[in-house]
């Protein structure tokens, strides 16, 4: 009868394999956990829009980020004032520093300067029109007004913004509860424009009396 040979390891062959496994387990412990965290979301490109007829014909002297004061007028321009603030990002979502970011709108009257809108009544203590430039995080800032409603357009902020690598960005920037009914601009641009290109305003604590914010972030296409 031919013996059956025994199966069981050896105790020597037991004490590899627990050394084994034990060298693997010691190495899954010393191994640093790989943490997986998600990138914010980016949105969509901004949607741009007309540049309408009221972009400077020639730009003011005084084209700073500050268009509620003009360089060698003591009064100050008529209107709620509104800091107005954001953030200029590339596509991935880089900030873009030095970004050129411009910005126009009609006087308290309804009135744009530098733009051949001549008539009364007119605020000469507006600059409207400034400029400046991102910082390395890609934000802006500009001391302004509140925009106001203009023949049958509602109340709104133009914006042109420049990158190196980036097309020129053209749009508009409405607010949150004003009415934009009957508005031929938005009218006919493509669906869900609106809601993208809207901005909440806020009160600002120890600015001047009724003094807004708003804040508005820039894609680039």
């Amino acid at each position: 009868m031919q013996r059956h040979r025994n199966r069981h390891p050896s105790p020597g062959a037991r004490r590899r394999v627990l050394r084994t496994l034990s060298a693997v387990a010691l190495a899954a412990v010393a191994m640093p956990a790989v943490v997986v965290r998600a990138q914010p979301a980016v949105p969509p490109p901004t949607p741009s829009q007309t540049e309408g007829p009221f972009y400077p014909r020639t730009m003011p002297a005084d084209r700073d980020a500050d268009l509620t004061r003009v360089v060698g007028r003591n009064a100050a321009a008529q209107g709620t004032r509104l800091y107005f603030t954001g953030r200029v990002l590339a596509r991935d979502g880089r900030p873009q520093a030095g970004a050129t970011v411009e910005l126009w709108q009609c006087d308290a009257f309804g009135r744009y300067h530098h733009a051949g809108d001549d008539g009364e009544p007119r605020d000469d203590n507006f600059q409207g029109y400034g400029a400046t430039t991102a910082d390395a995080e890609g934000r802006y800032a500009f001391k302004t007004i509140r925009p106001v409603a203009y023949g049958g357009r509602p109340p709104h902020l133009h914006l042109k913004v420049r990158a190196a690598g980036s097309r020129v960005l053209t749009t508009q920037v409405y607010i949150k509860g004003d009415s934009t009914d009957g508005d031929q601009v938005l009218a006919w641009s493509p669906k869900g424009t609106l809601e993208r290109l809207t901005m909440t305003l806020a009160p600002v604590p120890g600015r001047e009396a009724g003094a807004l914010a708003g804040t508005f972030e820039v894609v680039l296409p």
